[in-house]
């Protein structure tokens, strides 16, 4: 019997489809049609460098994308979206029109033979008060309402600005603070365990790829951050069959 396989990806920020990251998205979505059965697909948040509800102006930036997801939701593929900090409000498109099942906190699941935490990430520096202010902010009912009733060609415009500063913020924070990111990773994985234990978290937002393995209490389970795919040569991509957790390169994925 040939196992279902799960594949994750996070934090690829799109800007369009024409750039590099926007063909190897394409590339990997038509790889992954051609596998002999359906799979689980898991975008982790931050797939495009800013979405917005259900606004045209979106819709069409990125229509091309919409062919392979269809043939994999056809196939029986199951569809998994996690909001970042950059989807925002994304229901009435990606779950309502295309089929994916949204998620915008922390979730658990049983995948492959592995009891897992799925989560975008955006909690796992609890010290950034400006971020975690933001996000309440854009959580807010209001908001909410707004971002579906205000046009989409404002928040496209809004949207890119807002994005401008955030990659700029982020790039320099995690050039200067790598390791201490990975602390925050590794301490936010031991605090989640000991929330509800797993097998296996699975978290993105941080921009840093991390793979270990760690023991709370005796009890060891496995720490995964995919990392980013902007500037990355090989773009991450984790895959788990039944036991086995392992990472595709792009000559092997794409």
């Amino acid at each position: 019997m040939i196992e279902r396989k799960a594949y994750f990806v996070s934090d690829i920020h799109l800007e369009s489809i024409e750039e590099r990251n926007g063909q190897n998205l394409l590339r990997f979505l038509r790889f992954l049609n051609t596998q002999d059965v359906p799979v689980d697909l898991y975008f982790m948040g931050d797939i495009f460098d800013f979405w917005l509800s259900d606004h045209k102006v979106f819709v069409e930036k990125y229509k091309d994308l919409y062919p392979p997801l269809i043939e994999l939701k056809n196939k029986g593929s199951r569809l998994v979206f996690f909001e970042g900090n950059h989807d925002i409000h994304i229901k009435p498109h990606w779950q309502k029109k295309l089929g994916f099942k949204v998620y915008k906190k922390a979730h658990y699941e049983k995948i492959g033979n592995l009891q897992v935490r799925l989560e975008h990430g955006d909690l796992i520096n609890l010290e950034d008060q400006a971020y975690l202010k933001w996000k309440a902010f854009t959580q807010n009912p209001v908001m909410e309402f707004l971002a579906h009733a205000l046009p989409g060609r404002f928040w496209n415009w809004l949207g890119q600005k807002l994005s401008e500063k955030s990659r700029a913020r982020s790039f320099h924070f995690r050039v200067e603070n790598e390791e201490s990111i990975k602390d925050m990773i590794r301490i936010h994985a031991e605090r989640s365990f000991l929330e509800k234990p797993f097998d296996l978290i699975i978290t993105g937002h941080m921009h840093v790829k991390v793979d270990e393995v760690f023991d709370v209490n005796g009890k060891i389970s496995r720490n995964i951050n995919l990392g980013t795919w902007r500037g990355e040569q090989e773009p991450p991509i984790l895959c788990i069959e039944g036991s086995r957790v392992s990472w595709l390169t792009a000559d092997s994925a794409i």
